[in-house]
């Protein structure tokens, strides 16, 4: 029997009706597997670290730098040559970036100790010089980045407070001996250590005198956690003191004439020294938990990211230790001493050799990923930031490369 035309009405609508519920289910499929392109664009952008500004980048030595890393073989973006100067206490002329010597990078500039007496400031997209600042003798230390202030020191026994922008001085501070290490800035006071056998304690606004504390001589920087400060001694041994007044906590032997910066994770200090020993004690009483011998002495100071440790040797080897035990998980070979620390960052392990090698290598199991011949000797340590590495070397250079 055929259909009545209200049936052929009330089908053609149903149909209409299927294909269209049809139509929107599949284009609903089609939204979920494939957003639109407006909605990719949303997602932020990968933050980038803004600065290094000091030794390990903080106070507490604990910031390595940000990559991202290209993938590709190390190469330099720019290079900047200096002088070379004979001192009171080197007769052979220095150049370059000495031990320790690390960068400290801001915005589009970079500044960094010159052995030939300079701290200068350069432009981080092509090395050109902005200004630099002549002292008595060659730089050491790493110059700290303060806000609008530089603050700077070596061998000549002087702390400079700098002008950031333009290099003019704004107070100096005689100590008795050379200052090798970083000044930290704690609420409103510097903290450093000096080889006149005292650790200081000056105002950051004027560079008065607060206090200062017989330890004996410091070669290494400080690392500040929790108002206190830890540091090593030319006389082998391991110091924690209370900032407030630079009353001594505890003191440990370490054995041998420390140059390290002490890393202080989880409860724990880790520090090394010239007889090749790289140690843990604990941060609350300063009660030794494990040592291991390198073939060795050192010279550079320990990293600390997850769970392991990270040191050079002079016998050319990069360790990588259990942070808990100190067993070795691997080591790799350079092709000459390592006297630098050796930065860790997004998986990497960066760092130089005094045969002037550049290394970058696997901070998972010490593979070698990419290396490059800069110079005849780098014993400071470099800085990265953004994926670009900024290293000395004592052939009078400062580089800037990318890997």
């Amino acid at each position: 029997m055929g259909k009545t035309s209200k049936e052929k009405v009330l089908f053609r609508q149903l149909a209409y009706c299927f294909l269209l519920a049809l139509l929107i289910f599949s284009a609903s499929g089609c939204s979920k597997k494939n957003p639109p392109e407006a909605l990719a664009e949303e997602k932020p952008p990968a933050r980038k670290t803004a600065s290094v500004p000091t030794w390990l980048g903080s106070a507490s030595r604990n910031s390595f730098g940000s990559g991202p890393w290209s993938g590709d073989s190390i190469e330099v973006i720019w290079e900047f040559k200096t002088r070379s100067i004979s001192g009171r206490l080197h007769k052979d002329p220095w150049g370059g970036t000495s031990w320790p010597g690390q960068p400290s990078v801001a915005g589009d500039r970079v500044y960094f100790p010159s052995a030939d007496g300079n701290v200068y400031c350069l432009s981080t997209i092509d090395g050109s010089l902005i200004w630099n600042f002549k002292a008595e003798d060659s730089f050491k230390a790493t110059p700290s980045i303060f806000g609008d202030r530089i603050i700077a020191s070596g061998l000549d026994h002087n702390l400079y407070c700098l002008n950031a922008q333009d290099g003019t001085l704004i107070w100096k501070f005689k100590a008795g001996f050379e200052i090798d290490g970083s000044a930290a800035l704690v609420d409103g006071r510097l903290y450093f250590g000096c080889e006149d056998g005292f650790f200081y304690c000056l105002n950051f606004e004027d560079g008065t005198f607060v206090y200062k504390t017989q330890v004996g001589s410091i070669e290494g920087s400080c690392t500040i956690v929790d108002g206190r400060a830890y540091f090593g001694s030319e006389q082998g041994n391991l110091f924690c003191l209370n900032l407030a007044d630079g009353a001594i906590v505890w003191k440990s032997i370490i054995g041998g004439d420390s140059d390290s910066t002490p890393a202080v994770v989880n409860g724990y200090v880790y520090t090394a020294a010239e007889d090749g020993y790289v140690r843990c004690y604990r941060q609350s009483d300063g009660q030794a938990i494990w040592k291991f011998k390198t073939r060795g002495g050192v010279w550079a100071s320990p990293i600390v990211v997850n769970d392991r440790v990270y040191i050079g040797s002079d016998d050319a080897n990069l360790y990588c230790l259990s942070a808990a035990t100190g067993e070795e998980v691997w080591r790799y070979k350079a092709r000459g001493s390592i006297w630098g620390t050796s930065p860790v960052v997004d998986g990497r392990v960066v760092f130089g050799d005094k045969a002037g090698w550049m290394h970058v290598i696997s901070a998972d199991d010490g593979t070698l990923i990419s290396e490059l011949k800069i110079g005849d000797n780098i014993n400071s340590t470099p800085a990265v930031l953004n994926g670009r590495i900024y290293i000395g070397a004592f052939n009078g250079k400062l580089y800037c490369l990318r890997s």
